[in-house]
């Protein structure tokens, strides 16, 4: 489960690119990262590339377990969070995801969306 780090001070963006499997445990160790670093602000905007991740293993309890971690970081709720996937079962998944973010919007305040393209992601990002 290779995580990668990548701050955009330019554009103040964050870049996590997730490979394999991603753990809920990874999921609560990147969370705590985030919200801890002094090189950035804890609601900084995040792209999420998952172009490489494992879904394989990933149902609606998973992401309700995600949703739960998320609900312990409040700091982040000014985030913009766009997650760029590759091929039409990860878009799925993800937008299960993104549903289910919706339905909790009254504690979750991130705007979550889904791409499949990281140049879209990065624009709407920034809008």
């Amino acid at each position: 489960m290779p995580i990668q780090f990548q701050f955009d001070s330019t554009r103040n963006i964050l870049r996590i690119t997730i490979q394999g499997a991603f753990s809920l445990a990874g999921f609560q160790n990147t969370m705590e990262q985030i919200t801890q670093s002094e090189e950035y602000s804890p609601d900084i905007h995040a792209l999420w590339d998952l172009r490489e991740m494992d879904f394989s293993t990933i149902d609606e309890a998973y992401w309700r377990k995600i949703l739960e971690i998320r609900k312990k970081h409040p700091q982040r709720s000014a985030a913009r969070l766009a997650h760029v996937v590759h091929g039409d079962f990860a878009y799925g998944m993800m937008r299960m995801y993104q549903i289910l973010s919706t339905l909790h919007s009254n504690e979750l305040k991130q705007q979550v969306m889904v791409f499949k393209d990281i140049d879209e992601a990065e624009q709407w990002i920034l809008t």
